[in-house]
């Protein structure tokens, strides 16, 4: 009986042992299914090139194999050699081999490769020569890839462009932009560059913020400020030409504010001309970023300083108490408990122990998605990934910030084959998680829902640009037009993005419905009459709206808009007013025609959304303007918040989501100013105009380029059309001008191919022509004679409906064929101008390939 005790007692001693032991490992095997940890330091390798005893072009690695032409941040400017060195700083790594790729700019295809398996080593530099055999052409781009493996067979790639000229100036253009760069470093120094400085009384010298070449010569030495300088300074070239060159510096400083030693980002940027007898500076930018310091908040203002900045924008939000608030700051993620004074880092790629250089590459941003009530945070990081886990790659990673734990955990990385510069002018404002863990994506021109629980990813709508999208964010609504072509465009669709439900806004028969804009939280969209919608001759298409509504989300129409006679082509929100661009139809031979007339308005009850947090500004004699952003109101901040920062939880796992290849439907251009994208076009004159300001170039998305400021020659003649057998034989001066055009690229069409009654004229050169022909319709004569300078001709009207084909000019004059007249003739600039613009400077040429 005692034994039977006995063997009770033990099996309930084993049981309960049990228990508390695998009770004590689940715990543990829970805690351990994700490994938590701080991020990784930065690891790849950085790239250097050397020209003529000359360092520019800092490249950075990438992970992953993009195509060559993915890239466009530097150029390296090549001589009759056809040399350049590769200087390589190996951090972690030991390379072992270097491999190159040269191919052509416009559609990737490879030219010449090789490989490099022994290098000069210099003070830990590894240097590799590489001497390009085949013959370049002068003044074309290539694009040049450098594919470094190491003893792990581990590869990193570096992109840059190559350009060739017998001699660009490179040393001379060089050693002036570091001479000023030095110079206005010491006011003394500085005198001997003041005749460069084109000082306007009205230029705006409150700030350090932005300067330029028109502030005054107490602004462009750094005022009161004595900079020390903490990283080395390389010059990276964007773009260079004999004549011109423009030059990028971008570097840390540290200057002592008030007493007190503060962090500053820098960048300058110049244009400079070289001549025999001297250099010219043309442009000349320089923009300062405070790097935000918790331990310089004003408490007793209860401000964060965000210091000397041109960026007033702080992207915030705040818990529904309004006790608890997350913001982003040079693209850093920050979260302040107001609470209990307690600041969280929440994501930053800058390290602790950094060497700036790293830190200092901004291509990536944040976007804060929501917060609920206890704190927790859904945010987007885009662009490039200076380290981590994803370090040298493009894509977007959706986080969740876990506050009870002080952790983010990953939720969704989608990998991107391009730049961040693409990337950020192709991602739609709709970027939204909701309750059910479902992530929503304007993206490439397609909406995408996916579910983080069942790992599902759904196409909601395709071909969708963005200006045919409004994501009414405080809402929780999307709103999209089903069909970014206004000819085939025939519902709006509301989406409620809590629930996934969608309501449609359809137009009514013999018409299609086009959204327009939103004011507050209504719709702005407008109908347009089928028969209404018309091709013009240079392959515009027009889609006048008879009739403009102002709806609620739940289809209330709060306005309507109706003017007999008058049509409505594009709206633009101010504030409380509506402007509303217009037209009148006409006939013109045939033809529709829309000439506009003066503008109307609609006047709208503002609502004014109210702020959490403000940006405001002090003036002080040493820094002048200075940013702060003052806490919501009543708050106190007695001390200086405790600083804290985030682990990260990495997920067993794999959270690749991998979007369908987009294929763009339709040509879209992008304006390089300063060496970045500013923005996407559909129009090439839009963006040329942008290029224009700011002395930039344009490319299309197929990589060509488009436009550039500051090249074009002082006078220049197609000789060809001179020497060409040619005739205008009818009154199609239109279709003279596309024969003309076609014959130089040395086909021969008849003017029955070429006839523009039932097709536009950019229809015609898409059939026929060698080249990519582009639509110029807005930009000025001066501008379109680019293309002639290219060794371009130029189609240009007259009217609506006669055309002349421009094939040279001088300083005075322009060179014509006109068809009707059945001659080649002088027309003097002034004259043409005032022609073109009256016939609304409608230009059509044709792209290099």
């Amino acid at each position: 009986m005692l034994k039977h005790i006995y063997r009770i007692i033990i099996l309930i001693g084993i049981f309960i042992a049990s228990i508390l032991y695998f009770s004590r490992d689940i715990k543990e095997v829970v805690f351990d299914i994700d490994i938590t940890t701080v991020m990784e330091e930065t690891t790849l390798p950085l790239v250097t090139i050397k020209v003529s005893d000359n360092k520019i072009n800092l490249l950075r690695a990438y992970s992953t194999n993009l195509n060559a032409n993915t890239i466009r941040e530097a150029v390296t400017p090549l001589d009759s050699e056809q040399t350049f060195e590769i200087l390589i700083n190996e951090e972690e790594y030991e390379i072992k081999k270097l491999n190159y790729e040269l191919r052509e700019f416009v559609g990737n295809d490879l030219i010449e490769t090789d490989s490099i398996s022994v290098f000069n080593e210099v003070d830990n530099v590894k240097a590799a020569k590489i001497k390009l055999d085949t013959r370049l052409e002068p003044g074309k781009e290539y694009a040049c890839k450098i594919t470094l493996i190491t003893d792990e067979s581990k590869k990193m790639y570096f992109y840059h462009r190559v350009k060739k000229y017998e001699n660009a100036y490179v040393t001379e253009k060089l050693s002036f932009v570091m001479d000023f760069h030095n110079a206005i470093k010491d006011k003394d120094t500085a005198q001997k560059i003041i005749k460069n400085l084109e000082t306007k009384k009205n230029a705006d010298n409150s700030t350090l913020a932005y300067v330029n070449i028109h502030s005054s010569f107490e602004l462009v030495t750094w005022g009161n400020i004595k900079p020390v300088f903490l990283t080395e300074i390389i010059p990276t070239v964007k773009e260079i030409n004999p004549e011109t060159g423009s030059v990028e510096l971008d570097y840390i400083i540290e200057a002592e504010i008030a007493g007190v030693k503060e962090l500053f980002r820098i960048k300058e940027f110049y244009r400079v001309r070289y001549t025999k007898d001297r250099m010219y500076l043309l442009n000349y930018e320089r923009k300062m970023e405070s790097i935000f310091d918790v331990n310089l908040a004003s408490v007793s203002k209860s401000q964060f300083k965000l210091g000397i900045s041109s960026d007033y924008e702080v992207p915030y939000l705040a818990s529904a108490d309004k006790k608890k608030l997350a913001f982003v700051r040079n693209r850093e993620l920050w979260f302040y408990n107001l609470e209990v004074n307690e600041l969280v880092k929440v994501f930053s790629f800058r390290q602790e122990d950094t060497d700036y250089i790293r830190d200092i590459y901004d291509q990536h941003d944040i976007r804060i998605l929501n917060m609920d009530a206890e704190g927790n945070i859904n945010f987007l990081v885009y662009g490039y990934m200076n380290r981590g886990q994803y370090e040298g790659r493009v894509g977007l990673l959706l986080y969740q910030y876990i506050r009870d734990e002080n952790r983010i955990e990953e939720m969704v990385y989608i990998p991107i084959d391009e730049s961040y510069q693409k990337l950020k002018e192709n991602i739609g404002d709709l970027t939204y998680m909701n309750a059910l863990d479902v992530f929503y994506l304007h993206l490439y021109n397609n909406i995408y829902s996916y579910n983080t629980i069942t790992k599902q990813l759904s196409l909601l709508a395709e071909n969708i640009s963005n200006e045919n999208v409004e994501f009414l964010k405080n809402l929780n609504h999307v709103v999209w037009q089903d069909n970014s072509d206004p000819r085939l465009s025939k519902r709006i669709k509301i989406m409620d993005l809590e629930t996934g439900e969608i309501e449609t806004i359809d137009t009514q028969s013999g018409y299609n419905i086009i959204l327009m804009d939103k004011i507050n939280s209504n719709l702005i969209y407008g109908l347009t009459a089928e028969e209404d919608i018309t091709t013009l001759i240079d392959g515009k298409v027009i889609a006048p709206l008879n009739i403009l509504e102002i709806t609620t989300l739940d289809k209330k129409v709060l306005k309507k808009y109706s003017k007999a006679g008058y049509y409505i082509t594009d709206v633009e929100v101010k504030d409380n007013i509506i402007e509303l661009s217009r037209v009148r139809k006409e006939n013109d031979n045939g033809r529709l025609v829309f000439p506009t007339v003066p503008k109307d308005y609609i006047m709208n009850q503002i609502k004014n959304e109210p702020t959490i947090i403000e940006v405001t500004t002090r003036v002080t004699e040493q820094a002048l303007t200075e940013i702060y952003l003052t806490m919501p109101k009543g708050f106190v901040m007695n001390t200086i918040p405790k600083v804290s920062n985030t682990i990260h939880t990495v997920i067993s796992d794999d959270p690749t989501v991998r979007l369908p290849k987009y294929e763009n439907t339709e040509t879209v251009y992008y304006p390089y100013v300063f060496g970045g994208i500013k923005g996407l076009y559909k129009e090439s004159s839009e963006a040329i105009q942008i290029a224009g300001k700011s002395i930039g170039v344009v490319l299309n998305d197929r990589n060509q380029l488009v436009w550039e400021r500051g090249v074009k020659a002082s006078k220049s003649l197609l000789s060809k059309f001179d020497t060409m057998n040619w005739s205008a034989s009818s009154n199609q001066s239109m279709e003279n001008c596309l024969r003309l055009m076609l014959l130089y690229q040395g086909i021969s069409v008849s003017l029955e191919q070429v006839n523009v009654n039932n097709q536009s004229a950019i229809d015609v050169l898409n059939m026929y022509s060698k080249h990519t022909p582009v639509r110029l319709t807005g930009i000025t004569l001066e501008d379109a004679l680019y293309f002639v300078s290219e060794g371009r001709p130029i189609i240009a009207m007259t009217n609506s409906r006669d055309a002349v084909l421009i094939y040279g000019y001088d300083a005075f004059n322009i060179m014509i064929i006109d068809p009707k007249l059945n001659k080649s003739m002088k027309m003097g600039i002034q004259d043409s101008t005032k022609l073109f613009e009256e016939a609304g400077n409608v230009f059509i040429s044709y792209l290099r390939e």
